[in-house]
C-alpha cells in the first residue's frame, strides 16, 4: 500500500481566514494537537511575515526541537525571507524551507513586478541558496492549474535541478475540476519521473470541490496532501484534513495507508474551534453538530437496530459519538422509546401514546426536545 503524507497548513494557510490571528500559546496548543493526531509535517508559518512570526516560529521549533514531526516553515523566492525562516526553524531537528513562486501568467504580471525570466533566475538562486541551509526544500508553483505547462515544467525543471525534493501543484483559486486537477498531477509526475521527488497536492474549496480535487490528486499519484483542521483558511477555505481521512479510510483503504492517529480528530477540531471562534457548520462532514444526529421515525428505528444502515462512517473511530438521536415532529415510537431509556424512563403503552402526541403538537414551536423538555412534557402528563 501506498502511504499518503499529510502537511498540515492550519498554522499558516488557516491564519489567513478572516479574523484569524494566532498568539504564541494558541500556535503551541495546536501545535500539540497536530502532534497527538501524528501529522507527518507541521506548516508553522511565514516568519518573513513580521517580526512576531519569527519570534514565534523560533519559540515552537525550540519548544519541539526533538519532535519527530517535520516542522515547515514558508518564503519567497527571496535570500531575506530564507536567512529569516532559517533563523526561526534551526532549533527543530526535522525542518522544512518551502519556497513559493508565481506560476501562472495573472499571477506573474499582477503579484510580481518581473517576467518569466526573472521569476526562474530568482527561484534558481534562491533554492540553490536555501541548499546551504536545508536538506529538505519544497518549491510550491503558486496558481499552477493556470499556468502555461511549459512554463511550469522549467520552474519544476529548475527546483527540482537545485536541490527540491518535494513540488507542490496548488490549486490557489480553487479553480480545477477533480478531472483538471487530477491529469495536472498525473502530467507532472511523468514530466518528473524521479522517485526521489514527491508531488503534493495543495486544493482551496472556492467551487466546494477542495476534498475531492485532492481525492484525484491522490489517485493520479500525489505523494502528499496539504490540509487544514475544519478546512479553514481564506475565502472558502482549504482541503479539510478530516475529510481526506475519511475518504481514504473508507473507500480506499485498500490501496493508501497514512500515520494518522484518528481517534484525536475530534479533539483537534474543538480546539481549534475554540481557538478561532469558527464553530463548523451543523452538517458539516464528522464533526458537524448533525453530521451523526437522526429525526425521522423510519431512520431512527434503523439506527438503533443496526447504525450502519445510516451511518457509512464509524463515528467512534474518529473521537465522536454515533447514532445520536433527534427528538422531534418526525420521530416514531421506537425513537421517542429508545431516548427515554437512556434517561432510565419506562413508559406503558397509554402513557407513551400521550407523550407522543404532545411531542407531535408541541413540536412545531419547539423544534427539538432535549431531555429537559422531555420531563417538562412527562410532568404535563402527571407522568414521574
Amino acid at each position: 500500500m501506498k502511504n499518503i503524507k499529510f502537511q498540515d497548513t492550519s498554522l499558516r494557510d488557516g491564519e489567513q481566514t478572516p479574523g484569524v490571528a494566532y498568539n504564541l500559546q494558541d500556535k503551541i496548543r495546536i501545535t500539540e494537537q497536530l502532534i497527538k493526531l501524528n501529522v507527518d509535517s507541521i506548516e508553522v508559518g511565514f516568519p518573513a511575515a513580521s517580526k512576531d512570526e519569527a519570534a514565534i516560529v523560533k519559540e515552537i521549533s525550540l519548544k519541539y526541537k526533538n519532535n519527530k514531526n517535520i516542522f515547515c516553515v514558508f518564503a519567497r523566492a527571496i535570500k531575506e525571507d530564507i536567512d529569516i525562516a532559517y533563523e526561526s526553524i534551526k532549533e527543530a531537528k526535522f525542518k522544512r524551507l518551502q519556497i513559493v513562486a508565481p506560476a501562472s501568467d495573472i499571477h506573474i504580471k499582477y503579484s510580481t513586478s518581473k517576467d518569466k525570466k526573472s521569476i526562474l533566475k530568482d527561484l534558481e538562486a534562491a533554492i540553490k541558496y536555501a541548499s546551504s541551509k536545508f536538506q529538505d526544500i519544497q518549491f510550491t508553483a503558486q496558481d499552477a492549474p493556470r499556468a502555461d505547462l511549459k512554463f511550469l515544467k522549467k520552474l519544476i525543471d529548475t527546483a527540482i535541478k537545485n536541490g527540491a525534493r518535494i513540488v507542490c501543484l496548488p490549486d490557489t483559486s480553487g479553480f480545477c475540476l477533480p478531472e483538471e486537477y487530477g491529469k495536472l498531477i498525473s502530467s507532472i509526475k511523468k514530466h518528473i519521473s524521479l522517485n526521489d521527488v514527491t508531488i503534493s497536492a495543495h486544493c482551496h474549496n472556492d467551487l466546494g470541490l477542495a476534498a475531492i480535487n485532492t481525492i484525484a490528486a491522490i489517485k493520479a499519484g500525489a505523494d502528499q496532501v496539504e490540509c487544514t483542521i475544519n478546512g479553514i483558511g481564506e475565502r472558502a477555505g482549504n482541503t479539510p484534513m478530516e475529510e481526506i481521512a475519511v475518504i481514504i479510510n473508507l473507500k480506499y483503504k485498500e490501496l493508501y495507508t497514512n500515520a494518522l492517529n484518528l481517534k484525536y480528530f475530534k479533539e483537534v477540531s474543538n480546539i481549534m474551534s475554540d481557538i478561532t471562534g469558527l464553530q463548523v457548520h451543523v452538517n458539516k462532514p464528522l464533526f458537524g453538530k448533525n453530521a451523526f444526529l437522526h429525526s425521522s421515525g423510519m431512520h431512527q428505528k434503523a439506527i438503533i437496530n443496526n447504525k450502519e444502515t445510516f451511518e457509512v462512517i464509524n463515528a467512534e473511530d474518529y473521537g465522536i459519538k454515533g447514532g445520536k438521536l433527534s427528538i422531534g415532529k418526525l420521530s416514531g415510537k421506537a425513537g421517542v422509546v429508545n431516548y427515554l431509556k437512556q434517561m432510565n424512563i419506562i413508559l406503558d403503552d397509554k402513557e407513551l401514546k400521550k407523550v407522543m402526541e404532545l411531542i407531535k403538537k408541541e413540536a412545531i414551536n419547539i423544534k427539538e426536545f432535549n431531555k429537559d423538555k422531555i420531563i417538562r412534557i412527562l410532568k404535563k402528563q402527571n407522568i414521574n
